[in-house]
């Protein structure tokens, strides 16, 4: 994503919470900044948790986009995707090839959560399994006539 755009998306957001921080005091409408500098000033003596916070909202967002795009060019190396979504983002199947787990993080640093660590140490070590479960139609229909029992 555009650095442009996060940062006024950040900006905005701190604009706004500066505004209802402001409401939540109940200040006087007379001591509501009014210039743009006294406004920029406020928002750099927000706390540093609610800047982090604001940046936390953005996040996610950034990922979410930056999961899109990959998954649109990850198209082209793979004959399937399937999206898994958390904690892993896709599963990318090449016929006759290979298989991967793909994890997409957006922006300078690619940390992996400890879930995700987790997963990657699992896969590299080679504890990974296919599993066939088979459900027979009796047990389908039992579960059908439960549920409609309830009802």
């Amino acid at each position: 994503m555009n650095p442009i755009i996060v940062y006024c998306l950040l900006g905005a957001s701190a604009l706004l919470i500066a505004y209802l921080l402001g409401r939540v005091h109940q200040k006087p409408r007379g001591d509501i900044p009014t210039d743009l500098i006294d406004l920029y000033r406020g928002v750099q003596e927000l706390p540093v948790k609610i800047l982090q916070t604001i940046q936390g909202s953005i996040n996610p967002q950034k990922g979410k986009m930056a999961e899109l795009l990959t998954y649109a060019e990850l198209r082209y190396d793979y004959d399937r995707i399937v999206p898994l979504g958390w904690p892993i983002d896709f599963i990318g199947i090449k016929n006759n090839d290979r298989i991967d787990f793909i994890e997409v993080k957006s922006g300078d640093s690619a940390l992996l959560t400890e879930e995700e660590k987790h997963i990657k140490n699992l896969i590299q070590s080679g504890r990974v399994s296919f599993r066939l479960i088979r459900v027979r139609e009796e047990e389908i229909q039992k579960f059908v006539s439960a549920q409609r029992k309830e009802q």
